[in-house]
């Protein structure tokens, strides 16, 4: 019993294996043709996962072995890119919600509405800003000073999240010019 190329060899079976992105173990059993054809149970184990054992009565089946499959160093590197881009864009993701954490979301839904009536107001004085005219009358504000307020508010959001998707995208740029585990180890949030 062996393993060559991706495929196992059980006697005179050949029988493919899956490709895998970790090293895993392969547990082989003899089974009878009536449960698999070819007579071979193949279990692929990966770290962690559950054993994985023939359905039919036990029995009728006799344990050939085990035998390590180690996973191609490019698959590897494919799943450990595939894991660092969830956990930076997890990352990005608290650091953006970091930002807004403060606000109820009703409110953060009415910021883009905000921003045009302010942007709207600066640019010609007599528009319509039903948003804000309401919030500066129960702030006691006038309008053209939460206008600017909310401008102000608008550039600062900007700039931390433009800084935070940034920072996101140049380590999504690290990732593709990755080519070993060492490489995408490095990359950190």
């Amino acid at each position: 019993m062996k393993i060559e190329n991706g495929i196992l060899v059980v006697g005179d079976q050949s029988v493919a294996l899956p490709v895998i992105h970790a090293d895993a173990k392969v547990r082989v059993w003899a089974v009878p043709p009536e449960y698999r054809k070819n007579g071979v149970f193949v279990a692929v184990e990966l770290s962690g996962q559950p054993q994985e054992i023939p359905a039919c009565s036990l029995s009728d089946t006799q344990y050939l072995g085990v035998l390590d499959y180690l996973a191609d160093d490019t698959n590897k590197v494919a799943a450990a890119k595939a894991a660092k881009l969830a956990e930076i864009s997890a990352g990005c993701e608290r650091a953006l919600n970091a930002l807004t954490s403060t606000y109820p979301p009703g409110e953060l839904q009415s910021w883009p509405q905000q921003v045009q009536e302010a942007a709207g107001l600066l640019l010609d004085p007599p528009s319509a800003t039903p948003l804000l005219s309401a919030i500066a009358e129960v702030r006691g504000l006038p309008v053209e000073e939460l206008a600017a307020r909310v401008q102000e508010k608008a550039v600062g959001y900007a700039a931390y999240s433009g800084a935070i998707i940034g920072k996101r995208q140049a380590s999504e740029d690290l990732l593709d010019k990755a080519e070993s585990l060492e490489d995408v180890g490095a990359i950190v949030w």
